[in-house]
């Protein structure tokens, strides 16, 4: 098949943009954070070990990924997903306030399991769809799971105000019926021998390794495999821990209006979409070096605001940080496959993906043995001190 693309498959990555808004509402935890408190009575620390595990689950399915694509076709593996995130959202919704455990359960492990396998099928997909424009077409696809802040926070935030927990997890597994319909009409995988004679060029090309990790051995022994899983761990751990608790700790401590709230986490969403549109874009022309070195930087930036700052500057610092988050874990697609290949793109992701895995358990266990203050300032500094030596080792040398 030669290098000129079809058209349609501008139908897969419309597919996948929704689907990766309905992944995204997931990230709006935060604003349910508060109202778990007090449906269940639990303190900050237990009503955000949903959000904080439902990564590690996350990455648990990844794995799994690859065997379902393999066996069943990228079609099952990616309605199967978005019926477990539906399904996990549709139980959190008829849970009594003594069943902590279950929401724990349900949110962490099913509704984890289910954004694993719809983030990594489309992930690994819309690369092999777009060889030519992989930071183009991942900003678009999975950029939209920051889309999902800007366009369902002040809707989440006004029906959890109006009806409460329950009812707005009923009405946020809803989203998921249009995505399975669409998925189940149009989507597939590229056909075989598709733009096979397609050469890259420019910076990209040249801050490629040509390394084609074919299997789990290779990843194994494989250096830049075991740095991108350093990259993507270093990238995770203070965006989570932030956002699980900023309306709470942004209300209690920093100044923020509680019915601010709502609005200052979905211009923090804006900005996360920016960031996975504007930087993994143009990631295909100043190459993905720079833009991680932007992304470790702004990083710093952020968490300093967010540490001494109050008010609108904690909010602006947030802000900050959703735009480095968003770029920086959207770019991640396009830097596995530059430097690890597309023939096996959907286990390398997954390989990867190991860092928000550990990401999970670091913040886990800094929120749990940590104050708040505390647990940001030591992920915060740590994170972007080892995200930019992993950088310049990445790049150190042209192969793996």
């Amino acid at each position: 098949m030669k290098s000129n693309p079809p058209s349609f498959r501008i139908v897969i990555l419309a597919c996948s943009a929704l689907n990766c808004l309905a992944i995204g509402s997931c990230y709006l935890y935060g604003l349910f954070q508060p109202y778990v408190m007090e449906y269940y009575g639990v303190e900050t620390s237990a009503a955000s070990l949903p959000f904080t595990l439902s990564w590690m689950f996350m990455t648990i399915a990844q794995f799994l990924a690859g065997p379902l694509q393999k066996h069943f076709g990228v079609k099952f593996a990616m309605v199967f997903g978005l019926l477990l995130m539906g399904g996990g959202c549709v139980g959190c919704s008829l849970l009594a306030p003594d069943m902590i455990g279950m929401l724990t359960f349900l949110f962490s492990v099913v509704v984890g399991l289910g954004m694993g396998l719809a983030y990594n099928t489309v992930a690994a997909t819309v690369v092999r769809w777009f060889p030519d424009r992989r930071g183009l077409a991942s900003s678009i696809s999975i950029g939209m799971m920051g889309g999902a802040g800007v366009l369902f926070a002040p809707i989440f935030g006004s029906w959890l105000a109006s009806y409460g927990l329950l009812a707005s997890f009923r009405n946020m597994s809803l989203l998921f019926v249009p995505c399975i319909l669409f998925s189940i009409a149009v989507f597939k995988d590229v056909p075989q021998g598709y733009m096979a004679d397609y050469v890259p060029q420019g910076v990209v090309a040249r801050q490629s390794s040509g390394k084609e990790c074919r299997n789990l051995r290779d990843l194994v022994t494989t250096r830049d495999a075991w740095l991108l899983v350093l990259l993507y761990f270093s990238q995770v751990p203070t965006y989570l821990i932030v956002n699980a608790v900023f309306v709470s700790f942004g209300v209690a401590t920093k100044g923020i209006a509680p019915q601010m709230a709502p609005w200052f986490l979905s211009i923090a969403s804006f900005a996360q979409v920016a960031g996975r549109f504007i930087v993994t874009g143009i990631s295909d022309r100043i190459g993905r070096k720079a833009v991680f070195v932007g992304v470790f930087s702004l990083m710093a930036a952020s968490v300093a605001g967010i540490i001494f700052g109050s008010g609108v500057v904690y909010a602006a610092a947030f802000t900050a940080l959703s735009f480095a988050y968003g770029g920086g874990v959207t770019s991640m697609p396009a830097i596995i496959t530059d430097r690890l290949g597309t023939a096996n793109a959907t286990q390398n992701i997954a390989f990867a993906e190991i860092g928000t895995l550990l990401a999970s358990l670091a913040s886990s266990a800094l929120m749990g043995f940590l104050s708040v203050g505390s647990s940001i300032a030591v992920s915060g500094v740590s994170m972007c001190l080892l995200g930019a030596v992993v950088v310049w080792a990445i790049y150190a040398s042209k192969q793996c």
